[in-house]
């Protein structure tokens, strides 16, 4: 404060409101107020006749009622074309917002003459509790996103000290009652929440527009609450799911290890309820960690059999934009769910994964990865909501792309396993949780899901009819390893290729392993690997089995 105090403002103030009196705003009078206006110039940082005519709102203000040009003219016992002279000072006071300008009712329609002036409380808040001269607000936004930047910025000044949480929640009250015309914040309002409820719930999507997906909750409810037990209580309610904002589906909690990292961020509803108010998120598009987009996928030739091609096919067909879209509008028409489930099983290794790859690329979808080790979560009773989280990030993502993207559940019988016998544990209570919500979130599925396993025996029957294609994949025959063996290395000839095929009983993911290890040594020795060091590959990629003996004469 400039090393001044609440004493030190309040006397200079009186003693310019008393020289004031009667001084006909001559110019003398300010070479006799220079001291009280000195002072006063190191707190609000204003010109000399600003300052004067500040002090002198205050003090009337105090008399209990506002002050008009006349009051003024009284005062002051000036002409009135002098005090006409100040109007730029007036008019620079009530831009600054350091005084609130209303309308009398008079007769007389002259510029000004209908003007009654108040101070701005925050100014006398302030001096009151020996604060620094306040950031004023700006009263009124032009659009929405200012709106909330400025709410945001009051949470800074909180965080800095400039301000006490009740100021905070005051400042923000003020800014939703002055916009309520805009549709998201007359949303908020309707929810009617307390003040500091909706303060976080704008804080988040303030965050959230600028590219933040996810909040440290801890660090958020540190800029707010200046009382440590109040955080505390705000951060264990949050993490209880004790929260109205969490009861009302706005927020989810993002799932961490430790207590102290728990993020929280958006809703699909909240996403919805921002889209329907006009605010469209482009940030979201950015990358996520879980999403892999068509471009990134490297185009790769898929080999299996003929009945296995056929229904790649079809399916390949059907995830075709145009026919996708036909084939939705058509189930939609009929009744049925409109959702895509596709189940792909069989020998480990044998492309499944691959498959789902190059159907997204071939489609132009981004595929978002579920990470089935995320969901069996390390607190007790999270998992359910980490799987309920799963679909309602989709359905938010699902919102953001041109074209419905691909839920992918990979090595799926880990989740969708069969169901355990009630009383056998706790943990088998929570995995029967966790496949009752999957079975509910399946049958309302709008999307495209993808699953893929090597166990389908291990997969519970209630699940079955939840995907409507199954495929399966056998382990490649001879001639189907024959050509990936030739696709991988095309200077082998086939004969080469054939007898691999035939000594080694590989998978197309092993095959893939020696082709790798390949690419590897061609790197370190600048050379192909001839159909001998294949062989050693072929050799050291079976484990616990004597390596066969292929015979090969002459490298190919």
């Amino acid at each position: 404060m400039e090393n001044l105090n609440k004493n030190q403002i309040l006397e200079n103030i009186g003693l310019l409101y008393e020289k004031a009196e009667n001084c006909k705003l001559e110019n003398s009078f300010f070479e006799r107020a220079k001291d009280e206006i000195n002072l006063l110039q190191r707190y609000f940082k204003l010109s000399e006749s600003q300052i004067l005519f500040i002090t002198v709102i205050i003090a009337l203000n105090y008399k209990g009622r506002t002050v008009d040009l006349n009051d003024l003219i009284q005062y002051f016992d000036c002409n009135p074309m002098r005090i006409l002279e100040f109007s730029d000072d007036l008019d620079f006071l009530r831009k600054q917002k350091f005084i609130k300008k209303e309308k009398s009712r008079h007769r007389i329609k002259l510029q000004g003459i209908y003007d009654e002036f108040t101070i701005n409380e925050e100014i006398t808040n302030a001096i009151l509790n020996n604060k620094p001269f306040p950031k004023i607000l700006d009263e009124r936004k032009n659009d929405v996103i200012d709106c909330l930047e400025e709410i945001y910025n009051l949470g800074n000044r909180r965080d800095e000290d400039e301000i006490s949480t009740s100021e905070l929640f005051r400042y923000t009250r003020q800014i939703i009652n002055l916009h309520v015309d805009f549709p998201l914040i007359r949303k908020v309002k309707q929810f009617n929440f307390t003040i500091d409820e909706n303060y976080l719930f704008l804080y988040l999507i303030w965050k959230t527009i600028t590219g933040k997906e996810s909040t440290h909750i801890g660090r958020a409810l540190e800029g707010i609450y200046e009382n440590a037990g109040k955080r505390i209580d705000v951060m264990q309610n949050l993490i209880n799911a004790n929260h109205v904002l969490l009861e009302n589906n706005l927020i989810e909690i993002v799932e961490a290890k430790f207590f102290n990292d728990t993020e929280m961020k958006l809703s699909s509803k909240s996403y919805q309820l921002l889209f329907d108010c006009g605010i469209k998120l482009m940030h979201n598009k950015v990358k996520k960690d879980n999403v892999i987009e068509p471009l990134e996928i490297v185009a790769r030739e898929l080999i299996f059999d003929q009945d296995e091609m056929k229904q790649l096919s079809f399916l390949e067909n059907l995830l075709e934009e145009s026919k996708f879209k036909e084939t939705q509008s058509r189930l939609k028409e009929k009744g049925l769910p409109k959702g895509i489930s596709i189940l792909l099983h069989g020998f480990p290794g044998t492309g499944k994964t691959e498959v789902v790859k190059q159907l997204a690329k071939s489609t132009n979808r981004s595929i978002m990865k579920v990470d089935i080790s995320q969901s069996k979560s390390m607190w007790f009773g999270e998992s359910e909501k980490v799987i309920k989280r799963v679909f309602t990030s989709y359905k938010s993502f699902l919102n953001e792309c041109n074209h419905t993207p691909i839920l992918l559940f990979n090595e799926a019988d880990a989740i969708f396993s069969t169901r355990k016998e009630i009383n056998s544990s706790n943990v088998a209570q929570t995995e029967n949780t966790i496949q009752n919500i999957l079975l509910e979130e399946l049958e309302n599925f709008d999307g495209i899901l993808m699953a893929t396993t090597n166990l389908a025996t291990n997969l519970d029957t209630a699940f079955e009819r939840r995907f409507l294609y199954k495929i399966f994949f056998d382990q490649p025959k001879e001639s189907i390893k024959a050509k990936i063996w030739k696709s991988k290395f095309p200077y082998l000839t086939k004969d080469s290729c054939k007898k691999l095929a035939a000594t080694f009983n590989f998978s197309g993911g092993q095959i893939e392993n020696i082709y790798r290890k390949s690419e590897i040594n061609e790197v370190l020795y600048d050379k192909k690997c001839n159909i001998n060091e294949i062989q050693q590959f072929c050799n050291d990629e079976l484990i616990n089995s004597e390596s066969p003996k292929i015979g090969f004469g002459k490298s190919n």
